[in-house]
């Protein structure tokens, strides 16, 4: 609740800084007939502020406390046809980063694909796994078949803007095999980089270890060895980045977002 005082308020006082500077702009101008609705929209929020300072307003920032029920209701996965069971997971277990994964075939074709299943198991050794689903024609994804040819796979971590969610839409295209999904819009790489994506946040550069099919599925679920974190700095980036991910079934979204409080007890008695 806190956080989303502080976020109304601060808009707020925005909005009234935006006003006091149109009022001086039409002063300058002579242009007089409209300050008094300015003054009144400001003397508006200046009166909404106070109440969320003292209190008043605090029942508008307790609704979703207040309709929180507890999970009663038990719905059988197995008896779920696919969409719905999807559609179900993905909304519970959910937002997961989307990263747009490059790869090159071995005559050298590149391809990009999203993945939003990428998972960190392991720090030592570093370890990351990701599933790979099959296309509807039946055959294995143009990224799992170059891991399996080259080895090696660069997964760039998308900016959370409608850009990053542009790039994922596009780089999602099921093409025909060996046609580059980075020729689907115009997308600069870094230099001497040609699978590094120059709008990505962070990159992790990784290479292909083993795979195992998963029991009763079309899925093969690929363990990833991580060589390297390509970053704009050599800084370690302060409470995370800000990165685009999947939220649902089809849907994008930027997190972190909101508040964040720090658990620290997993590292035992200081």
């Amino acid at each position: 609740m806190t956080d989303e005082r502080t976020t109304v308020a601060a808009f707020l006082k925005k909005c009234n800084a935006y006003a006091q500077a149109s009022i001086k702009r039409k002063q300058e101008r002579g242009d007089l007939d409209d300050i008094p609705k300015w003054n009144a929209y400001i003397e508006f929020n200046e009166h909404a502020l106070e109440e969320i300072a003292n209190g008043t307003l605090d029942k508008w920032f307790e609704g979703k406390a207040n309709e929180h029920e507890p999970p009663l209701v038990r719905l059988d996965a197995d008896a779920m046809e696919h969409v719905e069971r999807s559609s179900w997971l993905n909304s519970v277990l959910s937002p997961r980063p989307v990263v747009v994964a490059g790869t090159n075939d071995a005559n050298g074709a590149r391809n990009f694909a999203p993945l939003s299943s990428v998972m960190q198991v392991s720090t030592a050794p570093p370890y990351l796994t990701a599933s790979f689903s099959i296309h509807k024609d039946k055959r294995p994804r143009d990224t799992l078949e170059n891991l399996r040819q080259t080895g090696t796979v660069l997964l760039n971590v998308m900016p959370p803007t409608p850009r990053g969610a542009a790039i994922v839409d596009e780089t999602a295209t099921p093409l025909p095999k060996g046609e580059d999904e980075g020729a689907l819009l115009e997308m600069k790489t870094v230099e001497g980089q040609p699978l590094l994506m120059h709008e990505s946040v962070a990159a992790i550069e990784a290479t292909y270890v083993q795979e195992h099919p998963l029991p009763d599925a079309v899925a093969i679920l690929v363990v990833l060895r991580v060589n390297a974190v390509w970053f704009s700095t050599r800084t370690l980036p302060s409470g995370g980045l800000d990165v685009l991910c999947q939220h649902g079934r089809d849907d994008m979204t930027p997190s972190p977002q909101g508040w964040t409080q720090r658990v620290l007890k997993h590292y035992g008695p200081v």
